[in-house]
């Protein structure tokens, strides 16, 4: 069921890792939206299917950390001098939602004095929070520093199922939650929902569809359960000790929840994410359409899409004392890691991929104009193949996953892969 157990879009099949590459290096390709991505990585648990770089120490260092967030953002400006304006701050962990106000606005001033300050309805900040774990009282304080959108991690809405997951909170705190933030203010929220979990029927899945609607999002992420190798939930799949539901199973919980937030008037503009009218994610959208975004804290990713038609992707060290250290030692930059540098071709590739993900598909000519090429250029035998199975229709102004391809976008695009230029 390849194209719905994931999390996120990321970037893609990878290059070769260049380590010391200067990642600041080529003219960044111009007048692009920009988004900030802030990794907080403190959590008050580690949820056993969680692969993300989380720290779960009992005392978070919150000056110190936006000490070197802060210092990260006035050290890398100038690597995305020439870029569009900055539509988006987005804060994921971890659990950003812990962070004190105070810094967490530090680090929002610092970006907007970095980047320019757009006018508040042109500029997206999100923060990701836990139920359980907040307030009404601290959700104000993050809204009166300018915060303007919330994802909440729900996950679950039975007792049952949170446990299966390993949360800390109980289904009364994600409704809790919700009512929280919109008493603090919060006139845009998302919520995230697993399916795909250790002992859930289609009745359970359905249940939660039904609460969450009653809930009133503006925005939706439903993401299938993913098991990574490294963690709990890995473990213990490699050894038989985790049931979840067979893959067809899966896909009717995806199609059910397609279906039923359409309805609501949440409408599916990706895989997995789900919108009213003028509410789909900045954020997200920036990473689907190869935009420019530079990602600080422990562990974060960022792009610089050069006017060569390639670009550098490149990350920080991923546990928070090594960055910490590591961005002292460096004057507030420290040396990026995983650094690779994509080729025009690899990026056209990505595009593909990441095109056939969103409801909209990929538009021809837009492709043909950022890129060079025609998207079905040097791809006609397989796009051929994939058409002819149901998966992918295409005609003169664009190409796009048929309803039956959803289910198998991971698949399609390594088909549509094209090597060589």
């Amino acid at each position: 069921m390849h194209g719905i157990r994931q999390k996120d879009a990321g970037a893609g099949p990878q290059g070769l890792s260049r380590p010391g590459a200067d990642v600041s290096s080529g003219a960044l390709r111009p007048g692009d939206p920009l988004g900030v991505y802030v990794h907080f990585p403190f959590c008050g648990v580690r949820c056993p299917y969680c692969d993300f770089a989380v720290d779960t120490r009992a005392e978070i260092p919150h000056g110190a950390y936006a000490d070197a967030v802060v210092a990260e953002i006035a050290a890398r400006a100038a690597w995305y001098a020439g870029a569009g304006p900055l539509v988006s701050i987005y804060f994921g962990g971890g659990t950003p939602g812990l962070w004190r106000p105070d810094a967490l606005g530090r680090t929002i001033e610092a970006a907007r004095g970095a980047f320019g300050a757009p006018p508040a309805a042109d500029l997206e900040i999100t923060v990701e929070v836990n139920p359980g774990e907040t307030d009404a009282a601290h959700l104000g304080a993050l809204r009166a520093r300018g915060v303007n959108r919330l994802s909440i991690g729900l996950q679950a809405l039975e007792d049952r199922l949170l446990v299966a997951l390993g949360r800390n909170h109980d289904a009364a705190a994600g409704p809790a939650a919700v009512a929280a933030a919109r008493a603090a203010g919060f006139d845009n929220l998302s919520i995230d929902l697993i399916f795909g979990v250790p002992g859930q029927t289609l009745d359970d899945w359905r249940r939660a569809v039904d609460a969450a609607v009653a809930l009133g999002p503006e925005h939706l992420s439903a993401y299938a359960l993913t098991i990574e190798r490294g963690t709990v939930f890995g473990a213990r799949d490699r050894a038989g000790q985790l049931p979840r539901p067979d893959d067809e199973a899966v896909a009717a919980m995806f199609e059910h929840a397609r279906a039923a937030f359409a309805a609501a008037g949440l409408e599916p503009y990706e895989i997995s994410s789900y919108a009213r009218a003028g509410r789909r994610a900045r954020h997200n959208q920036l990473y689907w359409s190869l935009a420019p975004y530079l990602g600080v804290g422990a562990s974060a990713a960022s792009f610089r899409p050069l006017a060569d038609g390639g670009g550098w992707r490149f990350s920080n060290p991923r546990a928070t004392d090594v960055y910490l250290r590591a961005a002292r030692a460096g004057g507030g930059s420290p040396a990026v890691r995983h650094v690779e540098r994509r080729s025009a071709d690899d990026l056209e590739n990505e595009a593909v991929w990441l095109g056939l993900r969103t409801a909209a598909g990929i538009d021809r000519a837009a492709h043909r104009a950022r890129h060079g090429r025609d998207p079905l250029a040097g791809r006609e035998s397989s796009v051929s193949s994939v058409v002819v199975s149901g998966w992918l229709e295409v005609d003169e102004r664009r190409m796009r996953l048929t309803p039956s391809g959803v289910l198998f976008a991971d698949e399609i695009a390594g088909k549509l892969w094209r090597e060589g230029p």
